[in-house]
């Protein structure tokens, strides 16, 4: 192809190259020296393009692999700025939208890697504010996409905010998959984790315990473990300390003996202790 085509044709050819190696993830240097190739054919032009766009959003995705963060955090807002022009310039929007959902959820993930976690919410309102002008309202895509948003309100603690979109996650996935399905289950975990956090501790547990039916049902003992540990520990902020301590007692003996979930039960078993003055316990 060197020989046969023009640098502009072997710039597209890389870009096509590389995100498919990104994609895969197995070679991340391999998607760096093709990525590399395409910006040598697309930087040189003082017109903004989309693969020009694409090739800037690749760039930045490689690096953050390679926990080049600030690299890849440069490269992302220069993507991010050309397809902002683009825009401008009339080019259409369903061209532009997919590689600008790319852009901001890399930039949201960079964020969060750098600590930079209340900037990554920004990246993630534009995220669903994108689904929500390419999907159909209720749309599997939407329902993932709100619950990403709670999570990330959830990781700084603003459980308020979190709250409608976790909601409305909840509300999408009953309507699309059925009360019974994994998606539900997650939601209703992570709102059990909200309502605690908003000191509302009946809400809380009343939405584990839904949630624990549906991992049962689905047999996903990792995630049942979890959400058992988390209603253990509502119990103890509802003050039903012998209920808890029972509880984690039956969950002690299903973890391995030098694991982290095992640690988490032992700290909930010595805070409800303390509760109930059993200190030396």
């Amino acid at each position: 192809m060197e020989v046969a085509f023009n640098e502009k044709e072997l710039g597209l050819a890389s870009l096509k190259i590389g995100l498919k190696l990104d994609r895969e993830g197995e070679d991340p240097e391999k998607a760096l020296s093709f990525a590399n190739r395409a910006l040598r054919a697309f930087d040189n032009d003082n017109k903004p393009s989309l693969p020009f766009a694409m090739t800037l959003q690749l760039m930045g995705s490689v690096n953050y692999g390679l926990n080049r963060f600030s690299d890849s955090l440069g490269y992302l807002n220069r993507a991010n700025r050309v397809l902002g022009r683009l825009e401008n310039e009339g080019v259409s929007v369903d061209d532009v939208r997919p590689v600008l959902h790319a852009v901001q959820l890399e930039l949201a993930n960079v964020k969060t890697a750098m600590g930079r976690r209340e900037e990554a919410l920004e990246n993630l309102r534009k995220c669903l504010e994108i689904k929500e002008m390419t999907f159909e309202e209720d749309s599997q895509e939407l329902g993932k996409g709100n619950r990403d948003l709670a999570e990330a309100y959830v990781a700084v603690l603003n459980f308020k905010e979190a709250l409608p979109y976790c909601l409305k996650a909840l509300d999408i996935h009953t309507k699309r998959l059925g009360t019974n399905s994994v998606e539900v289950a997650h939601d209703r975990k992570l709102l059990g984790i909200v309502y605690c956090g908003l000191e509302e501790h009946e809400k809380a547990l009343e939405q584990n315990v839904l949630a624990q039916r549906i991992l049962k049902n689905w047999n996903l003992s990792s995630d049942l473990l979890r959400a058992e540990v988390d209603a253990a520990n509502m119990m103890i902020a509802l003050g039903r300390y012998d209920e808890a301590v029972g509880a984690l007692r039956n969950i002690v003996n299903q973890t391995e003996k030098d694991s982290e979930t095992r640690a988490l039960v032992l700290i909930s078993m010595a805070k409800a202790l303390c509760n109930q003055e059993k200190f030396a316990d």
